[in-house]
């Protein structure tokens, strides 16, 4: 009998889940509802693991970091920094520094009805925090509420892509400098509005992919390419959501673009379904991203999927 109980006590609480079913319920390894939103997700090659960032609804608020070893399985590691004095704390983005070997945060620092409109920036020695507020600011003095993140694996320089000005009239496009820690004066104005912007490289065009401003209400995603720099200029190019009856993007709204590690062109779209509002049991709709032939941008509604629709690549 002590046996049998200590076999069942070492169990995991939740079974091994080896697909994704967007918008359905996400259990971490505790048996507890994921707890992360807005955010985004790193690779650590050197530790072998993947790392998901996002906004915690549950106390204590403030971001959340998970790990996984397959993307499906996700252990909570704990609120790596609490929002504590932060009115308004959101879509949390971390990158890693690899000359300094640390993390970097960077979010919407903002206060009582998004006056602020700032960013803050923030730095950890481990993935799993804590994360120390370094800094908050409007970058070149432009306001930045929802923020992306897009990191070019070439030259090792990262871009937060920003909404600014005049509640989200605008999305700009801003270089970080080399530690990451600051924002440079390369900053342009992609001149679209929107918010949410999430970012891919295919073939030397860049993909923006971005929504609509309804706040918590979804609504029909827009892309824009540019050819040659991440910068712009953008073109318009339409809703990329192929099949959306409800015409509001799968009922979610993006976050970030992850590509995935030892897979050829892999591009995970990363969205929130909100609900009517953001809250610890918002769900998750993952979806892979399709470039086509012709250079178009889509997306296609799977219930359930899983990472063997990518091509195996060499190495990751």
């Amino acid at each position: 009998m002590r046996y049998l109980l200590l076999l069942l006590l070492s169990l995991p609480l939740t079974a091994q889940r080896t697909s994704f079913t967007p918008g359905g319920q996400w259990l971490d390894t505790d048996g507890n509802h994921i707890d992360a939103h807005g955010g985004n997700i790193i690779y650590v090659d050197s530790l072998e693991t993947y790392y998901w960032y996002g906004e915690h609804y549950a106390q204590p608020r403030g971001a959340a970091c998970y790990s996984s070893q397959d993307l499906y399985n996700w252990t909570f590691e704990g609120v790596v920094i609490e929002k504590g004095d932060i009115e308004v704390f959101e879509r949390p983005k971390v990158i890693y520094d690899q000359a300094n070997d640390r993390y970097v945060m960077w979010f919407h620092y903002d206060g009582d009805r998004y006056s602020i409109a700032e960013l803050g920036v923030a730095v950890s020695d481990s993935p799993t925090g804590p994360f120390e507020l370094v800094d908050h600011y409007r970058p070149n003095g432009h306001e930045s509420r929802d923020i992306g993140l897009y990191f070019e694996p070439d030259t090792r320089r990262a871009y937060i892509g920003y909404a600014a000005d005049h509640v989200n009239r605008t999305v700009r496009m801003v270089e970080l400098s080399e530690d990451y820690l600051s924002v440079t004066e390369n900053d342009v104005d992609i001149e679209a509005h929107c918010e949410g912007p999430g970012i891919l490289k295919r073939n030397g065009t860049f993909y923006l992919l971005t929504s609509q401003c309804s706040g918590w209400t979804p609504n029909p995603a827009t892309y824009y390419t540019a050819t040659d720099s991440v910068m712009g200029p953008y073109t318009e190019r339409g809703h990329p959501f192929v099949g959306d009856a409800g015409n509001n993007s799968f009922n979610s709204q993006p976050c970030f673009i992850f590509k995935i590690p030892g897979y050829r062109n892999a591009y995970l779209y990363m969205g929130d379904r909100w609900n009517g509002r953001g809250r610890t049991e918002s769900e998750y709709v993952w979806l892979p991203i399709t470039i086509t032939e012709d250079g178009e941008m889509e997306l296609h509604w799977l219930a359930e999927w899983d990472l063997s629709l990518f091509t195996p690549a060499r190495g990751r």
